[in-house]
């Protein structure tokens, strides 16, 4: 038995020796949402990825993600709007300067290059689980993670009672991670 446990203390710190650490980066990044208002597509995107992601595609098991983004960055093409969706009824940007994600769980999803990750996003203070599927593209000197999901706005107090505002949203990640 204590030849199991030493075996596999030692399998695991030879695992975390190979997990390599990243940074999420803007160049090369986009964090991009969709949703409908007035029945209108509306795209918008944010900048100023922070984080650290540690990641062995050999052992996702070990691998962890940290990231977020500036909510005074909202990118919508229209100034106007971008301006309105920084106020309290939608992002309140001063009070709550960052969305951020950690995840909680990282697997393989049985094909090279893809996983699913489960974790928590915090919007406005408000934090939910959230678990999507995603790939790993080995690019350059990092990886290349790219995922859909979707949430409710309203879980996260964002846009009010809003008749005109769709509640669903789809967010999409293709965020670039380079080596630390």
């Amino acid at each position: 038995m204590k030849k199991t446990i030493l075996s596999l203390a030692f399998f695991l710190l030879i695992s975390a020796a190979f997990a390599q650490n990243y940074l999420p980066v803007d160049e090369g990044s986009l964090v991009k949402f969709t949703i409908k208002n007035f029945g209108l597509t509306v795209n918008g995107n944010f900048k100023g990825l922070k984080g650290r992601i540690t990641f062995n595609p050999a052992d996702p098991a070990t691998a962890f993600i940290s990231a977020s983004v500036a909510a005074a960055t909202i990118n919508t093409g229209n100034n106007t709007r971008d301006i309105h969706l920084k106020k309290e009824e939608y992002f309140d940007v001063i009070k709550y300067p960052a969305i951020s994600f950690i995840s909680t769980k990282i697997v393989s999803s049985g094909s090279a290059g893809m996983y699913t990750v489960e974790g928590n996003i915090t919007i406005k203070g408000v934090t939910k689980k959230v678990a999507f599927p995603f790939t790993a593209l080995s690019k350059g000197d990092g990886y290349l993670l790219e995922g859909t999901f979707k949430i409710d706005r309203r879980d996260f107090g964002v846009g009010g009672k809003s008749m005109v505002l769709s509640d669903k949203l789809t967010v999409t990640l293709a965020v670039f991670a380079r080596k630390s």
